[in-house]
């Protein structure tokens, strides 16, 4: 039983650093996206993601295998709640900071979201902007161009 509670810990542990790590990868990636007059680095963005995207399949292969390991031991430890109780109250803790990490980074991933969205946002305003004001060129040299029996002239009235 000991070996068991000792392997539930264990993958705790782990479960809860690999949740650090994901979270200096959001860091990194909010970085990204609020350096002032820095063009966001999208391949880096990526790697990060990608490198999460591995933490992540880590995660579920913990949780899979501390289910099952759970499974196996949990009618023993209601049995013996008594004798293992210390031991459980660790694992309690554990959980509760893991679930803690996994609030705190849904918020991240939330606000990380919500940088690339503005950031995306203004790019494409940016770019109606670069349209109207070349269609706005385009019509004026078709006009000059089309010369509708005007010319320009300049005046000058200094003499």
């Amino acid at each position: 039983m000991e070996d068991y509670l000792d392997l539930l810990e264990e993958s705790l542990v782990k479960k809860s650093a690999i949740l650090d790590k994901i979270e200096e990868f959001n860091l990194k990636q909010k970085d990204i996206f609020t350096r002032n007059g820095e063009e966001p680095d999208f391949e880096r963005f990526d790697a990060y993601v990608e490198e999460k995207g591995k933490l992540i399949d880590e995660l579920n292969a913990l949780d899979n295998g501390f289910e099952t390991l759970y499974e196996r031991v949990a009618d023993t430890l209601k049995e013996n709640k008594k004798d293992n109780a210390d031991r459980i109250r660790r694992l309690q803790d554990l959980i509760r900071e893991i679930t803690d990490k996994s609030s705190s980074l849904q918020s991240q991933e939330r606000t990380n979201r919500e940088l690339m969205e503005d950031f995306f946002q203004n790019t494409r305003s940016q770019i109606g902007k670069g349209r109207t004001s070349l269609n706005a060129a385009y019509s004026y040299f078709q006009a000059q161009r089309a010369g509708n029996g005007t010319e320009s002239f300049y005046v000058d009235s200094k003499q």
